[in-house]
């Protein structure tokens, strides 16, 4: 449960114990027995609310409130130019999103690094599209670091509304590169390298998650 969550129930509590002593019915056990209860169910439903409540196709019809959890896959363009001056060809990539009502983390994988989310979330642009944003963190794989060193970066992708659509969007890093995502299949299962991921065969492709029909 988010601070926020415990602040409003916090307040609530504080409210209840305030009105009932203004109404003279003094400090027993039977107020703070029903905070106590009010509180343990205020707490239950922000929790099924926060986990589970909140991906149902009804509710989402309603918020529009993209489901966007799972594995990706596709490729990613990198600008980098080779010493000897060609470029990157598309690199198979995999992002696994993990995601409830108020927090979102992101981990892509490819053949040679790793990277994780420090900061993530959901934005509604006034156009009515919803974009994953994040900063990250990413790992080479020790066998690449003599010429991939860890970094950070920043990236961003816009969430498909029709049919076929996945997630397309870019990235920059501090090491001044930067490139796109195409990442246009999905699947349910979660898995803990490229390699694996990129091997699956519980892909499927991508369909709407924001509006679902």
């Amino acid at each position: 449960m988010n601070s926020k969550v415990r602040v409003g129930i916090g307040i609530a509590a504080l409210v209840g114990l305030a009105l009932a002593l203004l109404d003279g019915q003094g400090i027993s056990e039977i107020p703070f027995r029903v905070f106590s209860i009010a509180g343990l169910i205020a707490t239950l439903v922000f929790a099924l609310w926060e986990r589970f409540i909140w991906k149902w196709k009804l509710i989402r019809y309603f918020t529009g409130v993209p489901l966007i959890a799972g594995t990706w896959r596709g490729e990613l363009i990198s600008s980098y130019i080779k010493p000897d001056g060609t470029s990157v060809p598309p690199i198979p990539t995999a992002l696994h999103i993990s995601q409830t009502f108020s927090r979102v983390t992101v981990t892509l994988f490819t053949g040679e690094s790793k990277s994780v989310s420090e900061h993530a979330k959901l934005i509604h642009d006034p156009d009515g599209r919803w974009r994953l944003s994040w900063q990250y963190v990413n790992t080479p794989r020790p066998g690449v670091r003599d010429r991939s060193e860890r970094h950070r970066g920043a990236a961003e992708m816009y969430i498909g509304s029709q049919p076929g659509e996945g997630l397309e969007g870019s990235y920059f890093t501090d090491r001044q590169t930067d490139g796109e995502f195409h990442l246009t299949e999905w699947s349910s299962a979660r898995y803990g390298s490229a390699a694996t991921a990129l091997a699956g065969d519980a892909f499927a492709d991508a369909r709407p998650y924001v509006r679902e029909a």
